[in-house]
């Protein structure tokens, strides 16, 4: 009796090891056909080329050879007809859709799609356009893109991303770390360019930027440094980049463009008061104005530096008037060889932004 019952506990052993392994052979087969459901969800993409007749007749052939590698599942190449015209069919499905694309290769060999077109030699770029395809579906069916290659919902994210209060004071902290913690507040992540990170200053910085955006005082700090920060779409999503700014690059600036007037933005401009300003430097004028408007204001830095121009030193003299605090703030910046203008932070904060009359390009 105590060896069957030894050789029955032995075989139930063993069948609860069999029947484990078949549980863990039935997961992996499960997690197999997963994967494969994953990767079937893609959609198909099939692509015909329709070739201008009069291009050399070996155009069919070098054209079908390096489209071969782009990925699609049916590729024709053939000679085009009179009204083809570029063109992507959707063919729905249930399970995934099918994109029939029509390319026509024009009378310069350029392979010509709906919102693009691509040399022989651009084999690379046209993979990212079929990759794109078929993430994102036809062109005409994404969000419009609205800045930085970015769409409109990409935007709003950026801007609400931008729209964080600076928490802490700014005032006499070194430019590189003020930079970094800002940086750090933001929720998608950020690339520095090598020789960028390199330009950012170690000083102190001297003004006081606290309520004002993320996003505003970002620009403003890295545009003392001749810097940029820039919004970019990924395939992994939303980066920042900060780059070395010139006149030709497309940076978040320092603040926007007010939705209203000025004069809606801060009522108090146009109310009227008498002033006589006789020798007073601007910088003294401009803190007592925006103090009793309760406006902040921010220098073009580079700007001012490029024309030598000292607010501290430049004199205003205003004759006894009766004027509006508009008025002032043009006739004492103008004397100072300076402009301004309203601007608003994401969040919709207005500031006075100063620069020069002839202010170098902004980034």
């Amino acid at each position: 009796m105590k060896t069957r019952t030894g050789l029955n506990q032995s075989v139930s052993q063993n069948l609860r090891v069999v029947f484990q392994a078949l549980l863990g052979l039935i997961g992996f087969f499960s997690l197999l056909c997963d994967v494969a459901r994953a990767q079937a969800i893609e959609p198909r993409i099939q692509l015909e080329v329709a070739v201008d007749p009069r291009l050399p007749p070996l155009t069919h052939h070098d054209w079908a050879k390096a489209l071969s590698e782009v990925g699609v599942e049916n590729l024709r190449v053939r000679t085009a007809y009179p009204n083809d015209t570029p063109n992507i069919q959707e063919i729905p499905s249930e399970s995934v859709p099918t994109y029939q694309v029509l390319g026509v290769v024009n009378a310069q060999n350029e392979l010509v799609l709906p919102d693009a077109r691509f040399t022989i030699r651009q084999i690379d770029r046209l993979k990212q356009w079929i990759n794109d395809l078929r993430h994102q579906g036809p062109p005409q069916s994404r969000p419009k893109q609205v800045a930085f290659g970015l769409n409109i919902v990409q935007f709003e994210q950026v801007r609400q991303d931008m729209s964080r209060p600076v928490q802490a004071s700014t005032k006499g902290r070194p430019r590189a770390e003020l930079v970094e913690t800002l940086v750090s507040s933001l929720s998608y992540p950020t690339v520095f360019d090598p020789q960028a990170r390199q330009r950012l200053g170690r000083d102190l910085w001297e003004e006081e930027l606290q309520g004002l955006t993320t996003g505003t005082a970002l620009a403003y700090i890295l545009r003392y440094d001749g810097l940029a920060l820039v919004p970019q779409s990924t395939v992994n999503g939303i980066r920042y980049q900060i780059v070395i700014g010139h006149p030709n690059l497309t940076a978040w600036p320092v603040g926007w463009a007010p939705e209203e007037s000025e004069a809606k933005v801060v009522p108090k401009l146009l109310e009227t008061l008498t002033v006589n300003i006789q020798d007073v430097p601007v910088k003294d004028v401009l803190q007592s104005v925006t103090q009793r408007l309760s406006l902040m204001y921010l220098l073009d830095h580079p700007a001012l530096a490029r024309f030598g121009i000292q607010i501290d030193k430049a004199l205003v003299n205003i004759p006894q008037t009766k004027t509006t605090y508009s008025q002032i703030i043009k006739r004492s910046l103008f004397q100072g060889r300076l402009k301004g203008e309203i601007r608003c932070d994401e969040a919709g904060k207005p500031f006075l932004w100063i620069t020069t009359l002839k202010p170098i390009d902004e980034t």
